[in-house]
């Protein structure tokens, strides 16, 4: 790497704990401390102050130790870059050996007084660069002693030192990175592409900036100019690993889960090997944020990725799906085993108490967790996430706080069903199987065009006037790129062809965007304004537009208006450059021009596309400029400033510094495409999921919908059949669903979950049908065999019900209706928050019910006393939230002593 510091001393902790070397680790620093004193004491012997290069050496000395410490991270590795290369490959060539060894020192210097790494590393650093600069010294010097004299031999042994300075410092380092910290040549990547590409352009734009202080150390400034366009590259990849991640909870995002998944899911389907995907919802965000503020939802969130973290496996894949969603990938996880692992996962939730500023306790909070396993129940991603899904619904409907498994045949859906839900695409562009929708195009239209060789209004149809202005652009603009031609001065036919060669091949790497391209050929149009003049106008025009017309096959008069509005863009740059910036004023004013020069090319681009488009669009020319086309304006007076110093080197290198700039301008160009594609795959995937969210729920109401209407019927029957058992208990059942209801929405229940409590109040007592006469009938107590079979009612009716087919979800409820909040209740002896919610509620509703009411085996009792009863029992028998929740619907006086049915149809 070009910044070795970064490679091994991130993560090393400074102190007297800190790690040591590994045995072997250890033995390689001291080989190469070794062989760098033996070569660098001898050199600085010789140090003295009548030694030639000395204030060469402070300035690029202060420079290459100022650009240490500017480091970009890589996300991987623990990597990183810095510019340093740059300034150190112009000391290998033009400093003594004496200096150049000790530059390597000098230049680490204010890195160790700010990151305060370990001795070790700092020492090591220093001897991989001192070795690397003094490699590339002994090849720049090798080969120009042949003494030929040329430019090429001086650009070949340029080449030959950077080649060497990258060469030596990568080859030190690997068995370093591998020895201390177990990394493998693949692993670390420094021999990769991207990696001895970067460090090799960097190099490469050192060598010019030697080549630039032979002929005018002035000039150096701007010779480094593309260096902050490069550094700012750099961080591309950093921001792609932060796009990948959720910012708010640290775990991956919806993209990067969308990736694995489909990765994941090739694998498994390849080489026959299970998959398991995990869906879960936070229970109740909406309450938490109401009560206690969002920064508290946001702090419940990173506490449940914080479980997650601490629960999952390595090579799990926690992801934020959206809102208050989670996904988790489970390869090589059979449906079993991730039943287990959501089940600890609920737990560790159900446990955690979570700090928030807003609240003197803790607050808890709970998670509902549906698990789908590949291949059991889908074939690909979109069928997984709609089963687990599924499954998290009916967790939800359920209680919450519960894992499901999906099931066959979740909920009722009609035979009929339109496409597959798309929930995330798979490879290649993403294709959605939904109706289309109607077009609605926005008010005001924001568009991004490109930032050069605008073309004409390919969206647009011909008018008269738009007709006539688009023929006039095109041949005034022609004739006056024509005139130029003629009649401009210079006669560097080969730089002219080198520069055109150049802006086209730029022309042909454009990205396409939605909208347009982007691409780099700006900055070959001003500088060709610079070298050549008007001469170079209508050929720099001519290329730029044929590339744009060979790609997209654009009308001829689009073509046409292309060539006139560049020509008249390249003559005002160069009239600009002619216009007294240059001659005696100096080549610092003449970069300066540039800037101009930049400036007046986006004014006259920009504002003939802007009449384009107003005039069409009946808009003013001024707002049209503004919206759309005047952020492109600190982009062109770069563009200009670029021009500016390519004309600064041509005059000293000739044309050595078209090929100089023309490098990190691809780099660059490199570095926008990763950027942009990432981006557009990101955005697309994102408008996918929401629109699949958002189908996938009316799918979803549209057969709870359907589940409800068919279920009507057989509810109804099925309750007259239980009412019909007894004569004491008719209308009980009615009476506890008409309780349970009120006591449901004084909870804040959601309609669903009221229908689903309705349906299992209704039912709680369907099991009775198992149990006799005899025992049901009974005046007397029971006895322990009878009362045994008695309390299977709970769990027949739960069996009764659940062979329906249509109200698996009330099933929960009916069987746990008899748990007690303290523990001893049956038949599962559930306890607390263990008891779903529907249970508590119908618990409490069926004892209210039964003390008002007259029994075979005893009379009824009166209100104040039933709702004594329950208030004593709260917290023991009866869940606390459901007593209060009901003395605030039913209070004592809204229950009639004289009859044995309360008044609850007020509270509903």
């Amino acid at each position: 790497m070009s910044a070795v510091p970064g490679s091994i001393a991130h993560d090393v902790e400074i102190g007297p704990d800190a790690p040591r070397l590994a045995p072997k680790a250890a033995g390689y620093f001291f080989v190469v401390a070794a062989v760098t004193t033996a070569i660098v004491v001898p050199l600085l012997s010789h140090l003295s102050p009548d030694t030639p290069g000395w204030a060469t050496f402070v300035i690029l000395g202060t420079i290459a130790a100022a650009a240490q410490l500017f480091v970009v991270r890589m996300p991987r590795l623990n990597q990183s870059y810095h510019t340093t290369i740059v300034f150190l490959i112009p000391a290998a060539m033009l400093l003594p050996p004496e200096l150049v060894a000790l530059i390597g020192v000098v230049h680490h210097i204010p890195e160790w007084l700010k990151t305060r790494s370990a001795w070790y590393i700092q020492i090591f650093n220093i001897c991989n660069w001192t070795l690397s600069m003094l490699a590339a010294y002994a090849c720049f010097h090798g080969i120009l002693s042949v003494n030929t004299g040329s430019e090429l031999e001086y650009a070949l042994a340029g080449l030959v030192a950077a080649a060497a300075i990258v060469g030596v410092n990568h080859l030190l380092m690997a068995p370093m990175l591998h020895l201390a910290r177990g990394h493998s040549l693949r692993e670390s990547g420094l021999f990769s592409f991207p990696s001895l590409s970067t460090d090799l352009v960097l190099a490469m734009l050192g060598v010019a900036m030697a080549a630039f202080w032979k002929g005018n150390p002035w000039l150096i400034p701007f010779s480094v100019a593309p260096l902050l366009l490069i550094h700012r590259s750099l961080s591309v990849p950093q921001l792609q690993e932060e796009a990948r991640v959720d910012p708010k909870t640290g775990l991956f995002n919806a993209r990067h889960f969308a990736a694995a998944l489909n990765e994941e899911l090739l694998r498994s389907e390849r080489f026959e090997r299970p998959l398991s995907l995990v869906m879960a919802d936070l229970d109740l965000l909406r309450d938490i944020n109401n009560t206690y503020g969002h920064l508290a939802g946001d702090a419940v969130l990173q506490g449940i990725a914080e479980v997650f973290r601490e629960q999952l496996r390595h090579y799990d894949v926690p992801a934020r799906f959206g809102g208050e969603e989670f996904a988790i990938l489970l390869p090589e996880t059979p449906p079993e085993q991730a039943f287990e692992i959501a089940e600890r996962i609920r737990r560790a939730v159900a446990d955690r108490a979570y700090d928030v500023e807003t609240s003197s306790e803790p607050i808890r909070a709970t998670v509902s967790i549906g698990v789908a396993a590949y291949p059991r129940d889908g074939s690909d991603a979109n069928e997984l996430i709609h089963q687990a899904d599924l499954a998290v619904y009916r967790a939800k409907l359920q209680g919450r706080n519960r894992v499901l498994d999906a099931s066959s045949e979740p909920l009722l859906v009609p035979e009929k069903r339109q496409g597959r839900l798309v929930a995330v695409p798979e490879d290649g562009d993403h294709v959605i199987p939904l109706p289309p929708r109607a077009e609605t195009a926005p008010a005001h239209e924001r568009r991004h065009p490109r930032p050069h060789a605008m073309h004409g209004p390919r969206f647009l149809s011909l008018s008269r006037r738009l007709a006539v202005f688009v023929g006039l652009v095109s041949a005034f603009g022609v004739a006056a790129g024509v005139f130029g031609a003629i009649f401009g001065t210079s006669t560097d036919w080969i730089g002219l062809i080198a520069l055109v060669a150049l802006v086209g091949a730029g022309q042909a790497l454009a990205l396409e965007v939605d909208d347009g391209s982007i691409s780099v050929s700006a900055v070959g149009s001003i500088a060709g304004a610079a070298l050549f003049g008007p001469r170079a106008a209508l050929a720099l025009a001519v290329t730029i537009a044929a590339v744009e017309w060979s790609a997209r096959r654009s009308p001829i008069h689009y073509v046409v208006f292309n060539i006139g509005t560049l020509s008249f863009s390249s003559l005002a740059a160069a009239a600009v450059f002619t216009a007294g910036f240059g001659g005696d004023l100096g080549k610092f004013v003449y970069v300066g021009a540039g800037i101009a020069a930049g400036a007046t090319y986006f004014a006259v681009n920009m504002s003939l596309l802007s009449l384009v488009v107003a005039i069409e669009g009946h808009e003013r020319w001024w707002a049209v400029f503004k919206e759309r086309f005047a952020w492109l304006g600190t982009h062109y007076l770069v563009y200009g400033f670029i021009g500016g110093v390519i004309w600064v080197g041509h005059e000293t290198a000739g044309l050595w510094a078209l090929a100089v700039f023309a490098v990190p301008l691809l780099l660059m160009r490199k570095t926008q495409e990763a950027y942009l594609r990432h981006t557009q795959r990101s955005a697309q995937k994102l408008r996918a999921a929401a629109e699949t969210i958002q189908t996938q729920n009316v799918s979803l109401e549209h057969a709870n919908r359907l589940l409800r209407e068919r279920s009507t019927a057989a509810m109804e029957s099925l309750s007259a059949t239980v009412d019909a058992r007894d004569a004491y208990t008719a209308g009980h059942s009615r009476r506890v669903q008409q309780l349970a209801l009120a006591i449901g929405r004084e909870l804040g229940l959601s309609q669903a979950e009221l229908d689903l409590l309705g349906h299992a109040a209704l039912f709680h007592d369907i099991g009775k049908l198992a149990i006799p006469d005899a025992i049901l009938l009974k005046p007397a107590s029971l006895t322990d065999d009878e009362w045994e079979l008695m309390q299977r009612h709970a769990d027949e009716g739960a069996r009764i019900i659940d062979r329906l087919g249509f109200l698996n979800d009330a099933v929960p409820a009916i069987r746990h209706h008899h748990e007690r909040f303290d523990g001893t209740g049956y038949p599962d002896r559930l306890k607390g928050e263990e008891i779903p919610l529907g249970a508590r509620i119908i618990h409490v509703a069926d004892a209210l019910d039964s003390m008002l009411t007259t029994r075979i085996y005893r009379a009824a009792r009166p209100a104040a006393e039933a709702l004594d009863e329950l208030r004593r029992a709260a917290g023991t028998q009866f869940c606390p939230r459901c007593v209060t929740a009901l003395e605030r619907i039913l209070p004592i006086e809204g229950v009639d002593d004289a009859g044995p049915r309360p008044r609850v149809l007020v509270a509903s």
